[in-house]
């Protein structure tokens, strides 16, 4: 088993102080991304020479191959020798070791640029990039003028994070407006903000019939990096007499409509679900991605 010579956190503050101009994006539980068939990870937005950026790792689970990238966040049109790369928690290195010349064109949207070769899983472990699960991947910008220390970021998947089940008793039920939608209290699982979603009379396609039920994830807790979230979960209506629970799983990175327009049909919106004018509405975080400076 291949072992570091110095701990992964010391590796991290040496890699930032001897690279200027350079970002760092680790991965811890690196295996998840096979488990939970994670196929791509966004570091946060970061600053190199005054322009913005994002690493963007591409994951072929199948194929058991990683692609690495570096993405504009603003329109740019310049010529530009760049770096993207996987770092060696052996040695002081990295691979590829060329610099990479490519046009970033001004474009409003953003625009990738990889290195050529992919990098097999196999690979990745015997050369010693990839050790107790753990794998970094860095950019950087090479020959500008101006030096800005290196910053660093880790993105890990969390399994049953803490506080990972959360149930919303909807009392007086009939009292809630059934066109319209209707959120939880907010509560905080990973590092942001979550509340349930319900429509009572349905969304979209499904108004008049069906009980619609989703999960937004709101703002980031204590200033923490805006990044996408992956989650999986599952939201689930509450049997009050058999324990019978509707139960419905889903799994994505987290945008405006995570959730389940035709949860259940509106003839079941009675007893053993609803008892008494109360509703039980919850979910259960599986997984869920979380990004911090490091």
């Amino acid at each position: 088993m291949l072992r570091r010579p110095i701990p992964i956190e010391k590796m991290v503050q040496e890699f930032k102080k001897n690279h200027p101009n350079s970002h760092l994006l680790k991965i811890d539980n690196f295996s998840l991304l096979t488990k939970y068939e994670v196929d791509r990870i966004k570091s946060s937005v970061f600053d190199l020479c005054g322009r913005k950026w994002k690493i963007i790792v591409k994951y072929e689970v199948d194929k058991e191959h990683v692609f690495i990238f570096l993405e504009n966040q603003e329109p740019v049109d310049v010529n530009l020798e760049f770096q993207v790369y996987v770092v060696s928690q052996l040695k002081a290195e990295w691979y590829p070791k060329n610099d990479v010349k490519r046009v970033f064109s001004a474009t409003s949207n953003p625009r990738g640029r990889r290195i050529t070769n992919s990098m097999s899983l196999d690979d990745l472990k015997s050369q010693g990039f990839l050790i107790e699960d753990c794998i970094m991947f860095g950019a950087t910008l090479p020959g500008q003028g101006t030096k800005r220390p290196g910053t660093a970021e880790c993105f890990s998947l969390i399994e049953k994070p803490l506080n990972n089940k959360v149930t919303w008793m909807m009392t007086k039920f009939s009292s809630f407006d059934p066109e319209k939608a209707h959120l939880s209290n907010a509560f905080v699982v990973g590092n942001r903000k979550w509340r349930i979603e319900v429509h009572p009379r349905g969304y979209k396609n499904e108004k008049g019939e069906s009980f619609s039920v989703f999960l937004v994830g709101e703002g980031f807790i204590n200033n923490e990096l805006k990044t996408e979230t992956f989650v999986r979960f599952k939201m689930r209506v509450l049997d009050q007499v058999n324990r019978n629970h509707i139960e419905e799983t889903g799994w994505d990175w987290i945008g405006p409509d995570n959730g389940f327009p035709n949860f259940m049909p509106l003839s079941k919106l009675d007893e053993p679900y609803l008892v008494k004018d109360k509703l039980y509405v919850g979910v259960e975080f599986e997984v869920i991605s979380v990004t911090k400076y490091v």
